[in-house]
């Protein structure tokens, strides 16, 4: 990633890319009586029928986009010639402000003793961070199982599930592994009821009552809306919404002994052989994985097909 893709460029990707500036620079010229020397007749059309103010504030707002843009990429470029990481990474390994860069202004006359410039002590959490880093970048990486192309994401070692190193957008680089985890139980479990709670509906199974019946799955939500029921049932899920935010904190913040996704409920089911209750969590996480692809295709193949399960 960063400037280390350009180590992966062959030389007729470089040729082919210089080609296709160069044409741009020598043929691409400006429109025929369009609007000056920017308007190459792409975009510009927008601005037509528009007043001089607005036009002024629109090309005022690209500028001050484009100046910003330049500035970013050139703290973006730097940071990854010198650190080797993405700034999401770099945020996760170091925090908000950032590693100890000391080294730049150390050689400064003005910043050596006194009190002119700020220099971190090199026994704090960021310049062991950033001294981290270096002696990281010269050991061998270790790749992931999932995806053996990228490296192994650390922060997954001690998860269950974590072990084949599965995360390619480097979520739980910029989030804390504990609220994706909480994420994907909570999506995960739904899906896996909603799944059944479809198969059923189709299959015929409907709760007593005229307002239930000759319903589809698809017309369930809007038709129980014209009914009134939703609104209780919302009421009942934003209970346990908050009570799961409440635990979320709090296991978070270790207030309280929880693991991720956990409601101290059915916990006393779980086998007493810790490798069999790893195995029975992963599986969990495995199951809740499929369920939310199934029900998305659940959801398309129904919508785009006017088909009920098994859809066939």
């Amino acid at each position: 990633n960063g400037l280390g893709a350009l180590n992966t460029m062959p030389v007729e990707g470089w040729v082919q890319m210089v080609a296709f500036i160069g044409a741009h620079e020598i043929l691409v010229k400006p429109r025929a009586n369009g609007m000056g020397a920017y308007d190459f007749g792409f975009g510009s059309e927008l601005l037509e029928g528009a007043d001089e103010a607005e036009i002024q504030r629109r090309q005022t707002s690209e500028r001050n986009n484009g100046r910003l843009a330049m500035v970013a990429i050139l703290g973006m470029l730097w940071q990854d010639g010198t650190f080797g990481m993405s700034p999401f990474a770099l945020m996760r390994e170091t925090g908000l402000w950032g590693p100890n860069i000391d080294f730049i202004i150390k050689d400064i006359p003005m910043c050596a003793g006194g009190s002119m410039c700020a220099l971190k002590p090199a026994g704090t959490r960021v310049a062991r961070s950033a001294t981290t880093l270096h002696a990281e970048a010269t050991e061998e990486p270790r790749m992931s199982l999932a995806l053996p192309y990228l490296k192994y994401p650390e922060q997954l070692d001690g998860w269950v599930g974590g072990e084949k190193g599965f995360d390619p957008m480097n979520i739980t680089m910029a989030l804390p592994v504990y609220w994706c985890r909480e994420a994907e139980l909570k999506h995960g479990r739904v899906c896996m009821l909603a799944t059944v709670g479809w198969i059923a509906t189709d299959s015929g199974l409907r709760f007593a009552g005229d307002m239930f019946q000759n319903v589809s799955t698809i017309e369930a939500h809007s038709k129980m809306v014209e009914a009134g029921v939703m609104a209780p049932f919302l009421a009942a899920v934003g209970v346990v919404e908050l009570y799961g935010g409440w635990l979320t904190i709090n296991g978070f913040e270790e207030r309280i002994k929880r693991d991720a996704g956990d409601f101290f409920i059915g916990k006393q089911v779980l086998p007493k052989d810790p490798e069999q209750e790893r195995l029975m969590r992963l599986k969990e996480i495995e199951n809740g994985r499929l369920a939310m692809l199934a029900f998305s295709g659940i959801c398309t193949q129904a919508v785009l097909f006017k088909s009920t399960w098994p859809f066939m």
